[in-house]
């Protein structure tokens, strides 16, 4: 009877031991998936990260556009030259101190914001409402680039999290994939 009882601790440490092998190997293949999958994330995440330049120097332009258009109708309207009404625009913001103010950490939104509502009317109007589009444009571009920024760190850092899990991390398996790649 004591053999029977031996014999059935016996087979169920086998059990167990096969069952815990095969979750241990079916964790380290899901974690390599899961690595697999951040590194194809993060490849799209830089793709969009290049998109984003194109992105905001194209709403850039149309701002300026947008400026250039209004000043040529206040250089009909007033009669003086759209380089003369420029030249002012730059020299009322130098006077202004409003694009130098502060430091060199001042973020180019806060600048143009800055000029957007440092100006208000006729002429200024114009240079007060291209502060504003320029600043919102700033505003965007900054967000997006901190906004991919994040994302990429907490890709990365669930991609050596899953490295790790996978078993990837090992020194046998580092020197396996560096003589892969050499």
């Amino acid at each position: 009877m004591s053999w029977i009882a031996v014999g059935i601790t016996a087979t169920s440490f086998v059990v167990g031991q096969s069952q815990q092998k095969s979750a241990r190997k079916s964790e380290r293949k899901q974690s390599r998936m899961e690595y697999d999958y951040l590194g194809q994330q993060l490849s799209e995440l830089e793709k969009s990260e290049s998109q984003l330049e194109p992105v905001y120097e194209s709403k850039l332009g149309v701002a300026q556009q947008q400026y250039q258009h209004d000043i040529a109708g206040l250089s009909a309207e007033t009669g003086q030259s759209k380089e003369d009404l420029q030249q002012q625009f730059q020299s009322m913001i130098q006077k202004s101190g409003l694009a130098t103010a502060g430091s060199a950490n001042v973020k180019a939104s806060q600048m143009w914001k800055r000029i957007g509502s440092g100006f208000q009317r006729g002429q200024q109007g114009l240079m007060g409402r291209l502060g504003e589009k320029m600043g919102a444009v700033e505003e965007w571009y900054e967000s997006e680039k901190a906004r991919l920024n994040s994302e990429k760190m907490r890709m990365e850092h669930q991609r050596r999290v899953s490295a790790q899990k996978s078993g990837m991390n090992s020194p046998l398996r580092q020197a396996i994939r560096k003589a892969k790649q050499g």
